[in-house]
Formats: C-alpha cells, sequence, structure tokens
C-alpha cells in the first residue's frame, strides 16, 4: 500500500478523533460562579455523571468530584455539598459532603482538591476560611466566613449526551471513507493486474502472429510473384494466380493491421493528440471537414493497456463521424484531471437515430465494441444524437484506472471536478440520450 493511501487512511481516522476530543471539549459544562464574590474562583474539572433515567441514583453510592481553586490563600479550605432530590424530583436539602464528620477537602500546592461525593442534583463548592464550621445539612448555602461559591449539575454520561450520536455517525464517515479509499486502491491495483497481464498477453500474441503466419504469408506471396513473373503472358492460369497474389495483399494488409491494433497504435502514452489528429490523414478524408483536437489540463501518462481501448473508442468515434455523419466540423476534447480523464468527440453532423444508439445497426459493431472496451476498463460511455441535430460521443475513464499516477487528494481534484460539473450542464443535448 503506497504512502499517499497510508497518508489519507490515517488522516480520516485522526480526523474522527479530533473530532470526538472537540465535541468532548465543547460538550464540558461549566461551572457558574457566584458573580457577586470578588477575588478567588472556584471551577470544576470533573463531576460525577448522572443517569437521566434515574436521577435519584443510589444512595450509598460516592464518586469523585473534583477542581480547582484560584487565587486561594493559605489556610482556606473547601467544603462541598450536594443538593438531593425527592421522590418527586423537587429540590431538597443540601447535604456536606462527603460526611458530616469530614467536611473540609484540603486545596493541594497545584491549587487543585479532589474529594468523594453522594449523588444529588447540584453540587456546591465553598472556598471558606479558617475557622468556619459547617452545618450538616442546609436549607440554602451559607454565605458567613464563605470566600467563593461554585455551583454545578452532574455531567450526563458521554453515551447520553446529545452531540454523542453526531460525533459517532461522523466517524463512522470518516472511517468508512477511509476504509473505501483502502478497497479503491485494492480494487484498482487488481485492475492494474488485469490490464497488464492483458498488454502482456496482446503482446505474445502479435509477435507470435507477426514472426509465423504474417511472414509466411509474406514469403508465399514472394515465391508465388516469381512464380507468375516466370509465365508467359498469354498463359490461362496468369489471371487467376493474379487475382490470389491481389487476396494475398488484402490479407497482409489486414493482418498487419490487426498486430497495430495489438501492439497498440501510439507509442508514447502521452501521445493522445497527436494520435488522434493523424486519424484524418490516415483515412484519407476530403478537405473541407473543420477537424480540431482540444486538450485542457495537464496531459498525463495513462496506462498502456487502459491506452489503447481509449484510443480505440476514441478511433471509433472519429471514424463514425468522419464516414457517416455528412458533418463540416468535427471537435474532440481532451480533459486531463487528477480524477478523471475525458473524451469529448462533437459533430454536427445528420446525427444518429435514436433506434440504432440503442441498438446498433445490422452488420456493424462499432457502437458495440465501444461500450464493451468501456465496460471492460471500468469506464463510462454516453452518446447523445438526434436525427439532424449532430451526435456527442463522451467518455469518462475514472483517475485511478486510466493514469499511471495519480494524487487524487490533492485540492486540485475538488476544483477540477467542479470545473468538469459546471462544463457537462452546457453539453445538454438536443435530442435523445442514451447511455451505454
Amino acid at each position: 500500500m503506497p504512502a499517499r493511501l497510508l497518508r489519507s487512511a490515517r488522516l480520516a481516522v485522526s480526523a474522527s478523533v479530533a473530532l470526538v476530543l472537540c465535541f468532548l471539549l465543547s460538550a464540558c459544562q461549566s461551572s457558574r460562579t457566584d458573580k457577586n464574590i470578588t477575588g478567588p474562583v472556584i471551577e470544576f474539572t470533573g463531576v460525577p455523571s448522572i443517569d437521566r433515567r434515574d436521577p435519584l441514583g443510589d444512595p450509598s453510592r460516592t464518586s469523585t468530584i473534583k477542581g480547582r481553586v484560584i487565587g486561594a490563600r493559605p489556610g482556606q479550605q473547601i467544603v462541598l455539598y450536594a443538593h438531593a432530590l425527592n421522590e418527586s424530583g423537587q429540590m431538597m436539602i443540601w447535604y456536606v459532603q462527603p460526611l458530616a464528620a469530614q467536611p473540609f477537602t484540603r486545596i493541594r500546592q497545584n491549587s487543585s482538591w479532589r474529594n468523594t461525593t453522594h449523588p444529588g442534583a447540584e453540587y456546591a463548592a465553598l472556598l471558606v476560611d479558617p475557622g468556619f464550621h459547617p452545618q450538616r445539612t442546609v436549607l440554602s448555602l451559607p454565605t458567613e466566613g464563605v470566600v467563593a461559591v461554585a455551583i454545578t449539575q452532574p455531567w450526563p454520561p458521554i453515551w447520553q449526551s446529545w452531540w454523542f450520536p453526531l460525533a459517532c455517525v461522523l466517524a463512522a464517515v470518516l472511517s468508512i471513507l477511509a476504509f473505501y479509499r483502502v478497497w479503491s486502491f485494492q480494487v484498482t491495483r487488481k485492475l492494474n493486474l488485469r490490464f497488464e497481464e492483458r498488454l502482456a498477453e496482446r503482446t505474445r500474441v502479435a509477435q507470435e502472429l507477426h514472426d509465423t503466419l504474417l511472414q509466411g504469408v509474406l514469403s508465399a506471396s514472394m515465391q508465388l510473384h516469381v512464380a507468375v513473373d516466370q509465365l508467359p503472358e498469354s498463359s490461362p492460369v496468369r489471371p487467376a494466380l493474379n487475382r490470389v497474389l491481389e487476396l494475398m495483399g488484402h490479407v497482409v494488409d489486414e493482418g498487419r493491421n490487426t498486430l497495430r491494433g495489438l501492439r497498440s497504435s501510439i507509442e508514447n502514452p502521452q501521445d493522445l493528440k497527436n494520435s488522434f489528429s493523424r486519424i484524418p490523414g490516415e483515412l484519407g478524408m476530403r478537405e473541407g471537414i473543420d477537424f480540431r483536437v482540444v486538450v485542457e489540463g495537464a496531459t498525463m501518462p495513462l496506462r498502456p493497456a487502459v491506452r489503447d481501448d481509449v484510443y480505440s473508442i476514441g478511433r471509433e468515434a472519429l471514424l463514425n463521424a468522419f464516414r457517416h455523419s455528412e458533418a463540416r466540423r468535427i471537435d474532440m476534447q481532451l480533459d486531463y484531471a487528477p480524477d478523471l480523464l475525458r473524451i469529448l468527440v462533437r459533430d454536427d453532423g445528420r446525427g444518429i437515430d435514436t433506434v440504432v444508439i440503442e441498438s446498433g445497426r445490422d452488420g456493424h459493431w462499432g457502437l458495440s465494441g465501444m461500450r464493451e472496451r468501456a465496460e471492460r476498463i471500468g469506464a463510462r460511455l454516453k452518446v447523445m444524437s438526434r436525427t439532424g441535430a449532430g451526435t456527442e460521443v463522451e467518455l469518462c475513464v475514472p483517475g485511478d484506472v486510466a493514469f499511471e499516477s495519480v494524487d487524487s487528494g490533492s485540492t486540485s481534484t475538488w476544483f477540477a471536478g467542479l470545473h468538469r460539473r459546471r462544463s457537462r450542464k452546457n453539453y445538454t443535448a438536443n435530442g435523445a440520450n442514451a447511455r451505454f
């Protein structure tokens, strides 16, 4: 697994952890301090949790409560009280904590304090001077001899907090994205292995055909030429042998075309534009057709097996446009983006009937072959046309399949995708749409 994918997965997991921590920090309930008392300040750093389904709790159970004091003087201590609830949910009296015989909590050198308390609906921390005598129970908190007061409510368990489900959902989404990246890499890797195997097999078959069948036919053709040249012009078998030579010439030409397709018609991985630009000359097309190839984005090297199928689909689209559309203008657009390779062929010709787009023309395999090649490499092929309204053929190949190396995590990917979505809105067809 490449370092880029590991970084993406770690980033997603780290983001989910950071998100949960942010919610934890934001959900911490701050204690309310009596603003009428100036000077030292009491803060709670840990409060027992309360189960909202059982607010009374177990009276015999004790929990930890802790905090700190800012500005306390030597000799001052903390006195803790817990506000109890009756069975009807109404506030009762304050009980000193944790025990009436042990009402004081010592302030440590680092200004923190810590003790235990019984369950309560509210907790109060009083900073008192030496000589303060707390009562076991009070209806209201004392003020005489009290330097500072802070009151807080119990904190609910994390799983009962309002933000906990949202944090879990967001963490799950980020985790799913991380696992999706890993799964996508595995799928792409398997696809690449299949592409490499296909390319190696095609190269082997092309080499064997060239070394055996094609060379054998060429050798037989040369020997037959020699034999025909030795025959007199009036020989009755000479016309038949010339016909055989002509047929063998066609076989050799078709064999070379087949080998050219097996070994790829483009030798440079970044040569799609020039390869497509040469097609009209290879076909011997008439002049007068305005043909343009436009490239958007920086060209990137294609995977060899994908490049062959992409070229074959684009070539077939151009062949149909040149031979059958009767167009005056044909445009080809190549869009290179980190997450997508897009090829668009557009003409202003007579268009294609909807029935032909959906089922193909009898005896012709161009559209079906384009569809099969697109499915084989995991691409999307779309044909938009109507009789008399021109034709658009669009091929979209995912970047992680098309390119040899893609940094899909970059910010430019998002902007490229946004630009592409906006551009597609401008390519609306004037007629029926058919998707392969």
